[in-house]
């Protein structure tokens, strides 16, 4: 009984068992927040995204809001030199101000990563299961599309490495 009654259960449109499929190992973290997304409660803190910022992003396959956070990194280090420039360009000075946006950065990024994650989630999930009539295929790819990228953050990390490294010799 309690099986069917999964079967039937929705958040929206789509049945939970697809969004279970899709969040994998996460969907006891992601569910109740999809759920209260549905509601009305956009925001709610992750705290992945906010101690690993743009690797969670990558992480979670979010590339459009992760070229608008690079851009907004970029824009953020002509301000930051801007201010230096004016305030007074010492050490003291430059870490507070990077303290200040690594923080507020992490806040942000920490409320709005679920959102942006799920909103994303929820797209997918219903692209997928409209894709194909056979059951079988749209668990396949739900899975696979729901799990993360741990090659791409990988990649991103050795290549900062490896810049770190050629830039100190």
């Amino acid at each position: 009984m309690e099986i069917e009654e999964k079967k039937n259960e929705k958040i929206g449109e789509v049945n939970i068992e697809y969004f279970e499929q899709y969040f994998g190992k996460r969907k006891d973290y992601f569910i109740p927040k999809l759920i209260a997304l549905k509601n009305g409660k956009k925001f709610s803190f992750n705290i992945g995204a906010f101690f690993f910022g743009i690797f969670w992003v990558f992480y979670r396959r979010l590339y459009i809001h992760s070229l608008i956070i690079l851009f907004v990194v970029f824009v953020e280090s002509k301000i930051e030199n801007i201010l230096l420039i004016r305030l007074g360009d010492t050490k003291d000075m430059e870490i507070s101000i990077k303290f200040i946006w690594l923080i507020t950065f992490g806040i942000i990024l920490g409320y709005f990563g679920n959102y942006f994650f799920l909103k994303r989630s929820i797209n997918r999930v219903e692209n997928i299961i409209s894709s194909t009539s056979d059951e079988k295929i749209k668990m396949e790819n739900l899975k696979k599309s729901g799990s993360g990228n741990w090659i791409l953050v990988l990649s991103i990390v050795s290549i900062i490495i490896l810049a770190l490294i050629i830039g100190k010799k």
